[in-house]
């Protein structure tokens, strides 16, 4: 036998709503069914139902949540004391009297909806934010009243709309810096432009004089050099603002990759393909659906910086592509002073650069640019690497047609 017994089995005309949950206060008969329709409420047998009743009570008084029951025509019939703590109001001073009448709030509100409402604090006048639920207490299929519960949500609603105002301020900064990115490359090229131009110009009036063409050439070239140089400093800053923002839309298209990494390297690295950049492959064509700029951006990055951080009497870069079930992996390796294992975690970002590299030019944006277009290829970069042997960037791509991008 249980040793449980259910207060819906008890006469339910012979215990009142209030003297089981709020005794003193007077209101109609309703059963227990009623008022917990979908669980009953169990005491333990042999236990006196007033010891329940005391404990229901409790919980009603001391709960730091307002607990208030509505009469149908939304008049106080009870209100914990809890109102007291929250708003100020003594509850003798809102039963029998309407929310709209105390505290200019709508009195009909949806049942099962959660409401958040302006309440003044009787003394202070200061703002309260109650989040309320009203309920609706049914007598054979009559609302009989309605059980509503309060809880103080006012930090909550500040430190929210302090996260909304630090959001909005964070949107705007961001619209401000990629205004200045934009109107400063465009500073920066204008110039650049005319100085490329201008080299240009004098080295063709010069070309007559032997001795000032071998001086001028000198100088134009080392000019020249720091345009590109500035150039490629500038189209990188472009480049990782342009893959932050949502509107860039990836789109694939279908070709051999070991095919196009020959065309890459031959194009960007002529200086060092093939002889100090030599390329494998697990096979001769692999086919790929992918986006070609992206996979640009990503191998020049990753070969710059093998080629950068190599011993310049003895650059050896080895790029092999390997076709697997799931993925096809392009490694790029190089020989030379590896990655302190306490910079690994920073490694992706943006103008991160390690104290052990202070006196070799970069700007700590060719990884973030290889992390950001590898996302947008649903790609995975990872790499190993071992002080003073050298490092191992790899990219896997997956095969199949992929999702677009957003």
């Amino acid at each position: 036998m249980s040793s449980y017994t259910s207060l819906s089995t008890v006469n339910k005309k012979s215990i009142s709503f209030d003297e089981v949950f709020f005794p003193g206060i007077t209101s109609e008969l309703i059963g227990i069914e009623e008022f917990k329709p979908r669980s009953e409420v169990f005491y333990a047998e042999g236990s006196d139902l007033l010891e329940y009743t005391k404990l229901y009570q409790l919980i009603a008084n001391n709960t730091s949540d307002i607990i208030a029951i509505y009469n149908p025509d939304f008049t106080f019939q009870f209100i914990s004391p809890s109102v007291t703590k929250v708003l100020g109001f003594e509850p003798f001073e809102i039963i029998g009297k309407r929310p709209s009448e105390l505290f200019n709030v709508p009195d009909d509100l949806s049942p099962d909806v959660p409401y958040i409402l302006q309440y003044p604090h009787k003394f202070d006048q200061r703002t309260i934010l109650l989040e309320t639920v009203l309920k609706p207490v049914y007598d054979n299929g009559v609302i009989n009243s309605y059980l509503a519960t309060s809880r103080d949500v006012t930090s909550r609603e500040s430190i929210r709309q302090e996260l909304e105002d630090a959001l909005e301020r964070e949107k705007e900064l961001n619209q401000l810096k990629s205004k200045f990115i934009s109107i400063a490359s465009h500073e920066l090229k204008t110039p650049l432009t005319i100085i490329a131009s201008s080299v240009e110009i004098l080295s063709i009036y010069f070309q007559e004089e032997q001795y000032l063409k071998e001086k001028l050439e000198k100088h134009t070239n080392r000019i020249s050099a720091q345009v590109e140089r500035l150039n490629g400093i500038i189209n990188d800053v472009l480049l990782v603002e342009k893959s932050k923002q949502p509107s860039q839309q990836t789109t694939f298209d279908c070709f051999n990759l070991v095919a196009y990494i020959h065309e890459s390297m031959e194009e960007s690295f002529g200086k060092y393909f093939p002889k100090n950049i030599q390329i494998s492959s697990s096979e001769k064509y692999i086919s790929i659906h992918s986006n070609k700029k992206f996979l640009y951006h990503i191998l020049k990055n990753l070969t710059e910086n093998a080629i950068k951080y190599s011993n310049p009497d003895n650059v050896q870069i080895e790029l092999h592509i390997e076709s697997t079930a799931d993925y096809i992996n392009i490694s790029v390796k190089d020989h030379g002073i590896g990655i302190n294992p306490k910079d690994k975690h920073q490694l992706f970002n943006l103008f991160y650069r390690s104290a052990s590299v202070d006196n070799i030019d970069g700007t700590g944006i060719g990884l973030t640019i290889v992390k950001d277009c590898t996302e947008k290829l649903n790609a995975k970069v990872s790499f190993q690497s071992t002080i003073n042997k050298g490092s191992t960037f790899t990219i896997s791509l997956p095969k199949g047609l992929p999702a677009i991008v957003s």
